[in-house]
């Protein structure tokens, strides 16, 4: 058994991880009375159908939702690759399909990062099995019609293991991804996979157990590609670093947290989807720090000539706003005029979750305006506990909660197994 966790706990407390099922009707999709905008899509059924859909999402160009649970399938930590098909003209019913059930050790088990879409096909990795002897983790393609192929298998040769991240793919196909422990000093490392073959490590992380990255990397526009590490840097709390394709590394910024000298309120932790500005700006979450609670923060990085400009748009659950989201996991998405959009895992009118809407300031130096879009409810059957990475397709918001929906009095589901939801702002 390969057991991993996070330092990042939250509502979702500690994540342990360890042939194609007939397609299945949902329900039509249920909208809440007191929020007209949001909707849920599908409930996990737990047991063979799946349930824990960390991942998140990924929208095909006709509307149809891709993405992966975390447990279930062929074992209880197994997991699946899902395919939800959009309902037909008329109807309200979405066609839930398991394209791909993983196989413990076998083909890799317990995907945690998002899929991600490339030339039709769709790429991923699971944080475990794989090789035999250690457990570490693959990267594997898996085509819409379900045909799995793995990749590439993680080994115990310090090359890096257990990777809770998505991909990124450039325009040649070559595959970048991180991994949050392995590698040369036990904290993961920055990979390339060639579009003609071949894998190589282009950076090994320092830092502490758990210290690694943890959260999705974008490319900039500069062409070099830019994210986050949990832990490690200067405090030990977390960097955001810039690398290029060809493996030169540079530290852009060590993150503070709340313990150092002059009662800092900076953030701690960063993981989660990274946002790329028009201008260039980079913005994205830790997941604590702050507050001396530690609910997280909001935070941006520009290049100015030859320095990079960090700022601290947001202090989660901050003093006179105790119903924010707070332990924002899924970082940001973009949406007009410069809004960013993102889930904390806890807050929210109900302490369980809420999708929020950041607005930039109408003047330069200005504060951040938040507002709460949607409060998640514990044990709800519209879903608790917003943990992945959300995405937009056509105006519309798409992600997935980790609990909540379809609830049992006893099983995989007595706290609900995870819905598919959707917001329209």
């Amino acid at each position: 058994m390969i057991v991993w966790f996070r330092r990042a706990l939250g509502t979702a407390a500690a994540l342990v991880a360890l042939a194609a099922a007939p397609a299945l009707a949902q329900d039509a999709a249920e909208t809440p009375a007191a929020a007209a905008a949001f909707s849920t899509l599908y409930k996990f059924l737990g047991g063979v159908h799946a349930r824990w859909p960390r991942g998140g999402v990924v929208v095909a160009g006709n509307g149809t939702i891709y993405g992966t649970t975390l447990y279930g399938g062929n074992c209880s930590t197994c997991g699946v690759v899902y395919r939800l098909a959009p309902p037909p003209k008329g109807q309200t019913g979405w066609t839930y399909t398991i394209l791909h059930k993983f196989v413990l050790f076998k083909d890799g088990i317990g995907p945690t990062g998002p899929l991600t879409l490339y030339q039709g096909d769709l790429y991923g990795t699971t944080s475990a099995g794989g090789d035999t002897s250690c457990g570490c983790g693959v990267v594997f393609k898996i085509t819409p019609a379900g045909a799995y192929t793995r990749l590439h298998t993680f080994t115990p040769s310090k090359k890096g293991s257990t990777p809770i991240s998505g991909l990124l793919i450039d325009d040649a196909g070559n595959m970048y991804g991180n991994t949050s422990a392995g590698g040369k000093h036990g904290a993961g490392v920055i990979y390339k996979l060639a579009a003609a073959g071949g894998y190589s490590v282009l950076h090994d992380f320092a830092g502490g157990f758990n210290g690694g990255p943890q959260g999705e990397m974008i490319f900039g526009k500069d062409g070099a590609i830019y994210g986050t590490q949990f832990g490690g840097g200067k405090y030990n709390q977390g960097v955001i670093f810039r690398i290029t394709t060809g493996g030169a590394y540079s530290v852009l910024y060590d993150f503070l947290g709340v313990n150092q000298p002059g009662n800092s309120t900076d953030g701690a932790d960063p993981e989660g989807r990274l946002v790329l500005g028009a201008d260039g700006t980079i913005y994205g979450t830790t997941t604590f720090g702050g507050t001396p609670s530690g609910y997280g923060t909001a935070w941006s990085i520009k290049k100015a000539g030859s320095k990079w400009d960090y700022k601290q748009l947001y202090i989660f659950a901050g003093a006179g706003h105790p119903l924010d989201a707070n332990l924002p996991h899924s970082g940001f998405i973009a949406g007009p005029g410069g809004s960013l959009y993102g889930t904390g895992a806890g807050g929210g009118d109900h302490q369980q979750g809420a999708l929020y809407q950041l607005t930039p300031p109408a003047k330069a130096g200005k504060k951040w305006g938040y507002k709460t879009l949607h409060s998640f409810n514990g044990r709800d059957p519209h879903g608790d506990s917003p943990y992945a990475d959300i995405v937009v397709h056509k105006g519309t918001i798409y992600g997935s909660t980790l609990t909540g929906g379809h609830i049992t009095s006893s099983g995989d589901c007595i706290n609900g197994c995870g819905t598919v939801f959707s917001y329209q702002p």
